[in-house]
């Protein structure tokens, strides 16, 4: 597969990551694009084409250049050359391929990304940006916002002190037993909670029953309500 582009190749080149779930974390070598189509255009065990032009299949002129912390695909369609490649992303494991434009050129995508790395952990700028560049109606922008909002919120609020309960004060570790349907907030929360990697969280979260964070049971309740809220199911464990 050939496509001979310089905006790719700086796209490639560059391998922006921001560090949040939504945006690109894996890129694909300029010289290796092939690399990236495994499961999308090919069958990665038999090899199998698995291209289509039907409702919900994966396009013949679809082509992956990035994959976000979800495993989700960033890719563009061949035949947009001539408006500069824009950028579209699709939800992994939903049955269907359902492609959605986030950017209008691989240009302007890559530009905005290197905005958003260079304001780091400034959350307020990270939203101005993203709505100077895109707006608010734009629903995936919004859920970039939202999960940055989200995973920002454990670390603003103390946990509430209630009634006295000599059972609050009882050590242990709080497990994740199933993510619920808000995976990328729930990684988000943990990986803030633990202090890990957003990578670091995300290998955690393949793994059922993983720790999301340790301590009484007093300091584990607000992270535990904010995680249930999010549809997770929570054991608590005394050590």
């Amino acid at each position: 597969m050939k496509l001979a582009n310089e905006d790719i190749q700086e796209f490639l080149t560059h391998r922006i990551v921001v560090g949040d779930l939504l945006l690109p974390m894996h890129y694909a070598k300029f010289d290796r694009l092939d690399d990236f189509q495994t499961g999308f255009r090919t069958h990665g065990n038999t090899g199998e084409n698995l291209v289509s032009k039907t409702d919900g299949g994966w396009h013949p002129d679809w082509y992956v250049l990035a994959m976000t912390g979800l495993d989700d695909p960033v890719f563009i369609d061949a035949t947009e050359a001539p408006s500069g490649y824009p950028v579209y992303t699709a939800a992994h494991g939903a049955g269907r391929w359902d492609a959605v434009q986030i950017a209008p050129s691989l240009i302007a995508f890559r530009r905005l990304l290197e905005a958003l790395s260079a304001v780091s952990d400034d959350t307020a700028e990270f939203v101005r940006l993203i709505t100077i560049e895109s707006g608010v109606a734009h629903q995936y922008w919004r859920d970039v916002i939202e999960a940055r909002h989200e995973a920002g919120g454990l670390e603003q609020s103390p946990p509430e002190i209630s009634a006295y309960d000599p059972a609050d004060f009882e050590s242990g570790n709080l497990i994740v037993i199933a993510l619920g349907l808000q995976k990328l907030k729930v990684v988000q929360l943990v990986s803030k909670a633990r202090g890990l990697s957003l990578k670091e969280a995300l290998a955690l979260a393949e793994v059922p029953g993983f720790k999301a964070g340790s301590g009484t049971r007093l300091q584990l309740r607000q992270l535990r309500q904010r995680l249930e809220a999010l549809g997770a199911t929570l054991e608590f464990l005394p050590d």
